[in-house]
């Protein structure tokens, strides 16, 4: 955290701010630190806050928080008001694209989103300190009443979200942030009752989906939208694919599994675009059957408990939510999922019924019966929320944004179950005939045993990363990144990880260099 009472004096290290200073990452470090440098000028943002509220000046700068996209600093004013300030990392987002449509979707002091043409270099938003804590700091004390009630509040806002149904998939914005969009007034949504809302002011533009433009997908030429349809939208997404896979890029950075190694599943461009080529075949036919999760809603896919702030009087009622940046307008159910604030380590309950506590609690020392309580109401909110706004979601139709993190083997897997219930989803006619659509993809035997062998050494791969995961005490996905203080000992315990993996996988020096340069912990 970088506090200043004199935000001019030389004994502050003013660079800083600029910089990333909350952690550090055991691999591709130098990577991660380049996209989240943000070069700004600090007496130019200071004058701006100053002159957003009506104060005279500036006393005091401290950086709250640095997130995975964002710096945000609280200044506080001469006279004592406070303000916040949010500038985008170079990873966030589209330049102005991001910022523009953030704003539009939430309601802000002052804004800018062009970096170049504004004194402070770099795209900032100016806002209101949110009122309220964050739920993060009451959620361990709480009553699960109290967490029931928040849980509510959370399905009541989505249900709303839901009800406003956009005429197109994309972006908010407002349309002069839009230089080709057509000023004159035209259809923004379907309200929850059905009624077509006209506005001139906002308008849907391309998509700001971080899976758009992440890990270099940003500097693509792809289609960006705004789409008139949800087939148009998912066709997108496999192209997307596509055009991933023919880049180069590296991607994923953590994948699902350990590939690549000996004797392993081996991820192929070729088994990437076959793939997707056939998911384009069959995409329209493959859609969720109910329509009305085809409508294209705004959602807050990013609802952990750090972006949920609560009333510290009253901790089971929500004051505000933060954190709309990269909202898209997408199909309801590409949307739809469990909330981060919610999430846990351990099993999914079978069924969503009632949750039992273990048969042998009564047996459990204090410790172990603390956790099980835990986990108990976790599993129990899990179930809660899915028995009040469960949305069905086809797998088929979410699957193709995951196929450049190795899933190509699942994806594969899915289409043949496609082919099995194809006269089922293409539909019989009302006299009983069958259509004359046949199955748009043809597998050979061959085809279909080396899918079959890839299925298996892709599930290997996955338990392989899983057990190295618990080896080690990470959690699957992880980036690498430590705090400082923990940056020595998670070295060494990395390094010895590896060490003990080469030693259980490598048969031969050969087998060892060719894990070394598969695993993407290793630098």
């Amino acid at each position: 955290m970088a506090e200043t009472e004199d935000i001019t004096d030389s004994k502050h290290d003013l660079e800083a701010l600029n910089r990333f200073t909350s952690g550090r990452w055991l691999w591709n470090e130098r990577h991660q630190f380049a996209c989240r440098y943000v070069k700004f000028d600090l007496p130019t943002l200071l004058q701006l806050a100053a002159s957003a509220v009506g104060s005279k000046s500036c006393t005091q700068v401290l950086k709250i928080s640095e997130g995975q996209y964002n710096k945000v600093f609280q200044l506080t004013m001469d006279d004592g008001r406070e303000i916040i300030a949010k500038l985008p990392n170079p990873n966030a987002g589209r330049p102005h694209f991001t910022t523009a449509s953030e704003v539009a979707t939430m309601d802000f002091h002052a804004w800018s989103s062009r970096a170049s043409e504004n004194p402070l270099g770099a795209e900032y938003i100016l806002m209101e300190k949110q009122a309220g804590v964050v739920l993060t700091d009451v959620w361990d004390s709480i009553k699960g009443k109290q967490k029931v009630q928040i849980l509510d509040q959370v399905v009541d806002i989505e249900r709303r979200l839901a009800a406003t149904r956009f005429s197109k998939f994309g972006s908010l914005y407002y349309k002069d942030d839009l230089p080709d969009y057509p000023k004159s007034t035209s259809l923004l949504y379907l309200d929850s009752a059905g009624n077509e809302v006209q506005n001139k002011r906002f308008g849907i533009g391309p998509t700001n989906h971080r899976s758009f433009f992440d890990f270099g997908r940003g500097d693509l030429d792809i289609e960006r939208g705004p789409w008139s349809t949800v087939t148009e939208f998912m066709t997108a997404i496999a192209r997307r694919e596509i055009a991933t896979a023919k880049s180069g890029l590296r991607y994923p950075l953590m994948p699902e599994g350990l590939f690549y190694g000996p004797r392993k599943y081996q991820p192929s461009l070729s088994k990437k675009l076959s793939t997707l080529e056939s998911y384009l075949k069959v995409a329209p036919y493959v859609l969720p059957e109910n329509k009305a999760t085809h409508a294209s809603v705004l959602w807050h896919g990013d609802l952990h408990s750090q972006n949920i702030f609560v009333d510290p009087e009253d901790p089971s009622r929500i004051v505000g939510i933060i954190d709309w940046q990269s909202v898209s307008a997408c199909p309801l159910f590409i949307q739809v999922g469990r909330p981060a604030f919610l999430d846990y380590n351990g099993p999914v309950p079978e069924g969503l019924g009632k949750v039992p506590l273990p048969s042998n609690f009564d047996s459990m020392g204090p410790d172990e019966q603390r956790e099980a309580k835990a986990l108990h109401l976790a599993q129990t909110l899990h179930n809660l929320y899915l028995v009040r706004c469960l949305q069905t979601n086809e797998p088929v139709s979410v699957v193709p944004g995951l196929v450049l993190m190795d899933y190509e083997p699942l994806l594969g897997n899915l289409l043949r179950d496609v082919e099995k219930d194809w006269t089922q989803i293409v539909a019989v006619g009302e006299d009983g005939s069958l259509p004359g659509r046949t199955f748009p993809l043809q597998f050979s035997d061959v085809e279909l045993q080396q899918q079959e062998r890839d299925g298996e050494l892709w599930a290997q791969g996955v338990a392989l990363m899983e057990a190295f995961v618990g080896d080690t005490g990470w959690f699957k996905h992880w980036d690498g990144r430590v705090s400082d203080a923990d940056y020595e000992r998670s070295r060494k315990e990395l390094d010895e990880g590896v060490k003990r993996f080469l030693d259980r996988e490598a048969k031969k020096d050969d087998e060892r260099h060719q894990w070394l340069k598969a695993l993407v912990f290793v630098d």
